[in-house]
């Protein structure tokens, strides 16, 4: 049985579609905005020399990892979507607990409460952060 009322989950259910419209936003300008000319006033009209290029190569890879969090950010909106009407929507996946409504309102997508998210960004850093 859930822990949350009917108004707290709406109050969940309107922070997870601010979010998910903001985040679609985000995901349709980076979509639609072409690198290649977005890049191209580093260059200007010439080749530029390497580090022109090197620049430009460097400013493509960031905004093509900033897409790739926005997408992977909107999967798991998405996936908290699916299961808010679900009995164990807002249970710690790790301890059971209910996840605090603030936290839930902040993060839709939360799956741990701050405890236990906390000990597990200290036991999983590697995996949460990439390189350029």
């Amino acid at each position: 049985m859930s822990t949350y009322s009917k108004q707290q989950l709406q109050v969940v259910r309107d922070a997870l579609d601010r979010q998910r419209g903001a985040l679609a936003e985000y995901i349709r300008a980076g979509l639609s905005e072409s690198e290649q000319n977005q890049f191209a006033a580093i260059l200007g009209h010439s080749a530029g020399d390497s580090s022109d290029e090197a620049l430009a190569s460097s400013l493509a890879d960031v905004a093509s990892a900033r897409l790739d969090i926005e997408v992977n950010q909107w999967r798991e909106l998405e996936a908290a979507a699916r299961h808010l009407d679900s009995p164990e929507f807002g249970a710690c996946q790790d301890c059971g607990i209910a996840i605090p409504l603030a936290r839930l309102t902040a993060n839709p997508a939360a799956l741990r409460c701050v405890a236990c998210q906390d000990d597990y960004d200290k036991t999983h850093v590697s995996q949460q952060h990439g390189s350029l």
